[in-house]
């Protein structure tokens, strides 16, 4: 391809079977289980994911683990460390490389609810203004979906990469999803230092700060690619593209970043152009 950024194609939980493919991740993303779904979840990585020739799986665990670093940004009943460990023994065992993921930069909140990040730290919002409603509805006047922390919040990035570093310790892994998918709030009017930059450069640093955190310890920084895609030149929606101007943050990031595409319901008419 010219650069080391790679494209791969990541199979979501809701929409595919399984059976074999011919690129070399087979990935499969989905949400880390419950504390008391964890047996469970060994036999469906057991009896489904192996079998159907899964290879890589991402797995989204947010606030569900109990950081010792952070404490206050542990979901109720979260995963222990035995938890995760019973997690890696079985994915070892059939040869699937487990790459946790905690969403950074957007997905800090979901419809009522604020994530335990801006709970914690309220100061870390981009846009403090926007109150989460009782009831929510889309679309609405504030053009809330999900809130996002401030990339440029000069304490933000030591709390983050506290977890970041502890849930690649206990996952024993050699890389990092950050999701960084369907960020709508960025370079917003209310945030004192993102106020009229440039939204590419904004979510390009972000990438690239996160990158270099996990580089210095020789480990891989993996997000989803739909920022990537200009929404507006393409016709895709919302969530598939960007309509925000973070388009042409893809030529902008370190080229060791692994941008993992998606596929929902529809097939993109096309992907980025990577430099």
């Amino acid at each position: 391809m010219g650069r080391k950024t790679i494209v791969l194609i990541l199979l979501l939980a809701t929409t595919f079977g399984f059976g074999q493919s011919p690129f070399a991740v087979r990935g499969f993303c989905i949400a880390a289980p419950s504390k008391d779904k964890v047996n469970d979840f060994v036999k469906f990585i057991e009896n489904e994911l192996a079998p159907g020739g899964i290879n890589t799986l991402v797995l989204r665990v947010d606030y569900n683990y109990a950081y010792e670093s952070r404490p206050e940004l542990r979901d109720e009943n979260p995963l222990s460390k035995e938890d995760v460990k019973k997690l890696l023994a079985v994915s070892r065992k059939h040869n699937i490389n487990l790459i946790p993921q905690v969403n950074l930069l957007g997905h800090q909140s979901w419809h009522s609810d604020l994530s335990k990040l801006l709970e914690a730290y309220p100061d870390f919002d981009e846009t403090p203004k926007v109150k989460l409603p009782e009831k929510y509805e889309w679309p609405n006047a504030d053009r809330l979906y999900c809130k996002s922390y401030c990339p440029l919040h000069p304490k933000v990035h030591d709390v983050v990469f506290d977890i970041v570093d502890e849930i690649m310790e206990v996952f024993e892994a050699n890389a990092f999803h950050a999701g960084m998918d369907e960020v709508f709030y960025l370079a917003h009017p209310d945030c004192p230092r993102c106020q009229g930059k440039d939204p590419a450069m904004l979510f390009a640093g972000e990438v690239n700060k996160i990158s270099d955190h996990l580089q210095s310890s020789g480990k891989e920084l993996w997000i989803w690619g739909d920022r990537l895609i200009d929404g507006t030149d393409s016709g895709i929606g919302m969530w598939e593209g960007s309509y925000n101007n973070t388009a042409s943050a893809v030529g902008m990031i370190s080229k060791s970043v692994v941008i993992c595409v998606g596929i929902t319901r529809r097939p993109f008419p096309h992907l980025p152009i990577l430099p």
